[in-house]
């Protein structure tokens, strides 16, 4: 089984086909989902002829808060099969070569949005930490002010600002920027979608958030993302929300990066137990995780980190398990291998062992929780398979000094 380039002439109406059965196309969206096959890296599946599958990706870039430049990466934005031939391999064979693909492009990270846990565990992905979706009552929020200038509304046809303001914001460890076509299907992906932003006095869009939804007259309303890039323009935002609280019940978010959202409403923990019984308008936090991300070239991603502790020299040892699902012509088979590691001010990396070093072998799943700091390392044992003396794993908790990374941005 080898992916196919899409190709619109040919497979546009049956990957149209496959998105309807599975649900993720609504009848008058044919023009936006097909530009978004466009934007992308896309592979099709064949079966007896036909395209039964279509997987894609968009470059990005990611930001690790041990680097003074953000790093390329490799955005899964879709893996799509067919009802019936689901089973047979393709989801697992084309996200694969994606991420070949992708590698060969010279990018250093990839990410995606899990489905379920496990399946992606396969192609080397480790999951990302707990997202949190705040759920509160806008009346609740214990903020007072003036907004620094009048809130707009904005529409999908200002996707091209909203997204220049989007990549500007305020970024933290972790997060990416993706291209424009996908702020502009996030515009139009949903007739209901509208934002409210604030302009400077140039008439610049400075910062917004983006209302995915109102459930009926009273909602929940459902914010998708915010963009700030300071703490007066975060209160513009919060102020614009808390204005709805005399008929919004419900706001439903995920929580900005850094930021615990429960210590700015008033009594959250008492709203909560009056609302237990309301399953349409319950306060209180849910937590998941739903994203996994996977190292595709560890040399990229380790030199010129600038580490926090003293310098820390170790063998690494990386299985990678993706190789069996490449068909033999892709020249990237995973990056397992055997390398020596540098952390330092000025951090490298050479394949190849260096006698007397302590070691570490553990997969690129493993790995990459490590570097993303998604997990302390001195507690990889109790959760993966890595073998490493306790001594190296407890330098590691001191030169890998990382907050807790966040896409911050869903895809």
């Amino acid at each position: 089984m080898r992916g196919i380039p899409y190709n619109k002439e040919k497979h546009l109406a049956k990957c149209l086909s496959i998105w309807t059965d599975v649900g993720w196309l609504e009848k008058g969206e044919e023009k936006l989902v097909e530009r978004l096959f466009d934007s992308s890296d896309a592979l099709v599946g064949e079966h007896d002829g036909e395209a039964v599958a279509l997987s894609f990706a968009h470059s990005g870039t990611l930001r690790h808060a041990s680097h003074h430049q953000d790093l390329p990466f490799c955005a899964i934005s879709a893996v799509t099969v067919a009802y019936h031939v689901r089973k047979l391999g393709f989801a697992g064979t084309l996200t694969a070569e994606l991420l070949a693909r992708g590698a060969e492009r010279g990018e250093a990270f990839a990410g995606l949005g899990m489905f379920e846990q496990g399946f992606y565990d396969r192609l080397g992905f480790a999951n990302f930490p707990y997202t949190r979706i705040s759920e509160f009552r806008p009346s609740d929020l214990k903020l007072s002010g003036s907004f620094s200038s009048e809130p707009v509304r904005l529409s999908k046809k200002n996707w091209a600002d909203i997204h220049r303001c989007r990549i500007s914001r305020l970024r933290w460890h972790g997060s990416i920027n993706l291209p424009a076509a996908i702020t502009r299907a996030d515009m139009e992906v949903n007739k209901r979608t509208f934002a409210i932003g604030f302009r400077d006095t140039d008439g610049e869009l400075t910062h917004h958030y983006v209302v995915r939804s109102v459930k009926g007259e009273h909602g929940p309303m459902s914010i998708a993302w915010m963009a700030f890039r300071t703490p007066k323009q975060f209160q513009d935002i919060l102020l614009s929300i808390k204005s709805f609280g005399d008929q919004i019940d419900l706001v439903r978010m995920q929580e900005p990066t850094g930021i615990q959202f429960q210590s700015l409403q008033q009594r959250p923990i008492s709203s909560g137990r009056r609302s237990s019984d309301s399953p349409h308008s319950k306060v209180g936090i849910r937590t998941g995780c739903w994203s996994q991300g996977r190292i595709l070239d560890v040399e990229a991603c380790i030199n010129g980190m600038e580490c926090t502790g003293a310098q820390y020299n170790f063998n690494l040892i990386l299985t990678d398990p993706i190789g069996e699902y490449l068909d033999p012509s892709f020249k990237w088979r995973g990056c397992g291998g055997e390398y020596t590691i540098e952390l330092s001010e000025s951090s490298n990396t050479q394949k190849g062992l260096t006698a007397n070093l302590p070691v570490m072998k553990c997969s690129v799943n493993t790995f990459s929780k490590l570097w993303t700091g998604t997990a302390k390392p001195s507690m990889l044992p109790y959760t993966d398979n890595i073998e490493a003396p306790s001594s190296l794993l407890e330098e590691l908790d001191k030169t890998l000094v990382l907050p807790e990374p966040s896409f911050d941005w869903d895809f």
